[in-house]
């Protein structure tokens, strides 16, 4: 695909460009390591490293115009078009969008946003939509998927340049609706701009990410930043629509911002659409599901347990009666949802005592997930856990608390220390424990020997819960990127225990 330089440009009237823009470009990048021959540059000045010191590395690999924010930039040859703009990450967004045709205009794009739940409600309203016959493409924290291919995830919402290309994809692959997990760091980064959302779904907002946001008010103008923008300069046409948890302490200040009508749903209060008679098991739900705005009621089963799993479906059948899916339709595309990596997920090593691989890791996602497993009324529940290397420190003694409080044993262990030391990651964990005066744990850095640990050590009766990698197969330690699954991990001590006759009676 090519375009004319001149031509995308006109989506940013401000900007200043010198030398030939009547020139063909072949696309638009701010990598200069996926750069091709012939793409524009955009320099952006990042939070470690600033895109414009990679300027002449940008020209030499094939850069066909620069676009930047500094009017000094430096090392951009005579021949090579020089564009200045007052934001170099809106550039990237309004270009991007610009060079494939402004694909977000074909497509019925859903958003959803909140600290917990993205990942599984987006699999809730594909299935919906998929029972109500649309082609669906999903975007989000496990991959990208787009017809018959899946593009593994780097981040949940990846940046505007690949992000628009992907939904050119998705226009070429005739997909009706792209469902997309949307994080606080793409808002704040523009990395959604030129986008047309038609839906917009909030989860929850808890303590998360704050060694990107400044405090806690600061991550949640990044969030509401997906339900301002609904209608706002609209070209498609129909009604935008804002799905919101009225259950969320933080509801009240997203509906404050949503210019459009807002549905509800919750469990604890008076919302559009509720749940009642709840019983629930490890293989699943079973609830009443309550569409009071059409006074309709569904029983229906989910094959996710825990409480919070019933605050997802609600969130997918909001979303969905505010697009008039019949409740039946609805209730059929849920059940037909089997299970999603890496959340509540149940591994069968056909053993006395049940293993649930979780992606819990906030100390409310934490909170939730064990309590979740306590609703299963287990006789013990062994927690597996750690935290993230060069993330938010506050959140660690309060992981820390929250796995000793609520569980009967935990063992603290390594997840993605990156640059840090395991050691002291773990003591950061030990200083809220210590705060409790609780002894009900131990410390195990090497995460495959606190998996093992930890499945050795359950009976009959018990949950083992290994949190905070859910679905991820790698482990980072310093600038290591090595292969590691919890699943498999668990999967392979299972079957230890299997081979030399653990009973799991004792």
């Amino acid at each position: 695909m090519k375009r004319k330089l001149s031509a995308i440009l006109r989506g940013l009237p401000g900007a200043k460009a010198s030398g030939d823009t009547g020139l063909v470009v072949t696309g638009v990048s701010c990598n200069t390591a996926a750069l091709r021959q012939g793409n524009i540059f955009v320099a952006i000045p990042g939070y470690k490293r600033d895109g414009n010191d990679f300027i002449p590395a940008a020209v030499k690999n094939g850069a066909s115009a620069i676009v930047t924010s500094v009017p000094g930039a430096k090392a951009v040859p005579s021949g090579v078009p020089l564009v200045i703009v007052d934001d170099s990450r809106h550039a990237l967004a309004v270009l991007s969008s610009a060079f494939f045709n402004e694909p977000s205009l074909k497509l019925d794009i859903t958003g959803i946003t909140g600290t917990n739940g993205k990942t599984t409600v987006s699999y809730l309203i594909e299935a919906i939509l998929r029972q109500n016959r649309k082609r669906v493409a999903v975007l989000g924290t496990i991959g990208y998927r787009i017809g018959s291919k899946t593009i593994p995830a780097d981040n949940t919402t990846p940046q505007s340049s690949d992000l628009q290309s992907m939904l050119y994809q998705a226009v070429k692959e005739k997909i009706d609706s792209v469902v997309m997990e949307v994080s606080s760091h793409a808002l704040a980064q523009e990395r959604v701009g030129c986008i047309e959302f038609d839906a917009a779904v909030f989860t929850n907002l808890t303590r998360d990410h704050l060694d990107f946001h400044k405090d806690m008010d600061d991550y949640l103008n990044a969030k509401a930043r997906l339900f301002e923008g609904l209608g706002k300069n609209q070209r498609k046409k129909g009604p935008k629509i804002a799905v919101i948890n009225a259950d969320d302490p933080y509801s009240g200040r997203i509906l404050e911002r949503t210019p459009v009508k807002a549905v509800t749903y919750g469990i604890n209060s008076n919302a559009d659409i509720g749940a009642s008679e709840v019983n629930m098991d490890v293989h699943g739900v079973s609830f009443v599901l309550e569409d009071r705005i059409n006074c309709k009621k569904e029983r229906l089963f989910f094959q996710l347990s825990g409480m919070h799993n019933v605050s997802n479906v609600l969130a997918a059948t909001a979303y969905a009666i505010a697009r008039g899916i019949a409740l039946g339709t609805v209730r059929k595309g849920i059940e037909k949802v089997k299970s999603v990596p890496g959340r509540f997920e149940v591994i069968n090593g056909n053993r006395p005592f049940t293993v649930i691989v979780d992606y819990a890791h906030t100390d409310d996602s934490l909170r939730r997930t064990i309590i979740a497993c306590r609703e299963l009324a287990p006789r013990r529940i062994i927690t597996v856990f750690g935290c993230g290397g060069d993330r938010d420190r506050g959140k660690r003694p309060l992981m820390g608390q929250a796995a000793v409080t609520l569980s009967d044993y935990s063992i603290i262990t390594s997840d993605n220390p990156r640059s840090e030391d395991p050691e002291k990651i773990s003591l950061d964990v030990e200083t809220g424990i210590k705060k409790l005066g609780m002894d009900n744990y131990e410390v195990m850095n090497d995460r495959e020997k606190a998996i093992a640990r930890a499945v050795n050590m359950a009976s009959r009766g018990d949950i083992v819960l290994i949190a905070g990698k859910g679905h991820e197969e790698y482990q980072i330690t310093g600038n290591k990127k090595e292969h590691f699954s919890d699943r498999e991990t668990a999967e392979k001590y299972l079957e230890r225990i299997k081979k030399n006759g653990k009973n799991g009676n004792s």
